[in-house]
């Protein structure tokens, strides 16, 4: 298996396993839209989360297609390719601002008492307050090596494919 391959298993793998994690919110989001009278706004961070992962994933995968058909060199890509991940990651990350307050602003439901006003259905609950607390951490992950890939590529540390083409033509 060539590295190309490689990468490009890894990324399908994670794109499935993103897709499960989103379709499973908008199972449970949608299945327990009112079951949670402590705070409506859990089930509607669960159901558009969902949404929003599952219809960027479709589009970046589109879009993506789009920019290999057209730049043939991967570094010719890397502007598009860079704002393409930017952007879905906002589109996500702008999700878990209102998702984050929602969980967070009542920290301990009642769980068993359907009739109190500060119930919340448990699977949804915990799958959002998750869900969210991966998000930020996904989210400060990337941000943290985009840079420091961005700022190694600066000092040369990292070549890039025209850099190692241009240095074998000097070498013949």
């Amino acid at each position: 298996m060539t590295t190309d391959s490689g990468v490009l298993y890894r990324t399908a793998i994670g794109l499935i396993c993103c897709n499960m994690l989103a379709m499973s919110m908008i199972i449970v989001g949608a299945g327990n839209l009112q079951n949670c009278p402590m705070q409506v706004g859990i089930e509607i961070y669960l159901l558009g989360s969902g949404i929003t992962v599952v219809l960027t994933s479709i589009i970046g995968v589109i879009i993506q297609r789009k920019i290999n058909k057209k730049f043939a060199q991967p570094v010719d890509r890397r502007f598009y390719n860079i704002t393409l991940n930017i952007t879905a990651l906002i589109i996500n990350f702008a999700w878990s601002v209102p998702g984050g307050y929602w969980v967070f602003s009542n920290m301990v439901p009642n769980f068993v008492d359907t009739s109190a006003p500060d119930f919340c259905h448990k699977d949804s609950y915990f799958l959002s307050l998750w869900t969210c607390v991966i998000t930020w951490l996904v989210a400060l992950t990337l941000l943290y090596h985009w840079y420091s890939l961005d700022r190694a590529i600066l000092r040369n540390e990292i070549m890039t494919y025209s850099q190692d083409d241009s240095r074998d033509e000097v070498q013949t």
